[in-house]
């Protein structure tokens, strides 16, 4: 018996497994790959513009990003002010405002110009890190005491809040992914 490969021919017709949904027209067309119902309720309302929807979140996500590096810029320069602490926090802050504007940068691009299966693939796992880290961040400021309290809070506060909608933007292009991706 030969190996089987993702595609299968079945009376003439050939399925291609690595793709759960092809868009036709106005509707959705799915191959034999089950699909998340509660992903599926969640979008419903997206299904009938999906790479708009994808796009917006995208963008929505990008602007917090940028207020994200500016807070971050500032929340490194108050702690690295204070001589009495450690810089671990001040160098995360920094480190984690680069990133920021890095992943911004090339998400947009992939997005826009190199939307593979390869690429799509690590952009949602990068999302899906960079998000984790949010979370990370946010736990480590929410209740630090040197620097500018409020900046600390603040800071903290928009790290969960990027935390939110980078996991929301993980889900919406998990879901789309479908959509962004351009055979070659």
């Amino acid at each position: 018996m030969a190996p089987v490969e993702d595609d299968t021919t079945y009376a003439d017709e050939t399925v291609d497994d690595t793709y759960a949904s092809t868009y036709n027209g106005n509707s959705t067309v799915t191959s034999g790959k089950k699909e998340n119902p509660i992903l599926k309720r969640l979008f419903a309302t997206c299904e009938q513009d999906a790479l708009g929807s994808v796009h917006r979140a995208w963008a929505v996500t990008v602007l917090f990003m940028v207020l994200f590096f500016i807070v971050a810029i500032i929340e490194a320069n108050q702690i690295g002010d204070d001589y009495e602490v450690s810089n671990a926090l001040c160098i995360a802050s920094y480190w984690s405002a680069f990133l920021h504007l890095i992943f911004a940068i090339l998400g947009t691009f992939v997005l826009k110009r190199f939307s593979t299966a390869f690429a799509v693939g690590c952009f949602l796992g990068c999302s899906v890190v960079i998000s984790q880290q949010n979370l990370f961040m946010f736990l480590a400021f929410i209740k630090y005491q040197h620097g500018s309290v409020f900046g600390n809070v603040i800071f903290a506060d928009l790290a969960f809040a990027l935390c939110g909608l980078l996991t929301f933007f993980s889900l919406i292009l998990g879901h789309f992914r479908h959509f962004i991706i351009v055979k070659q």
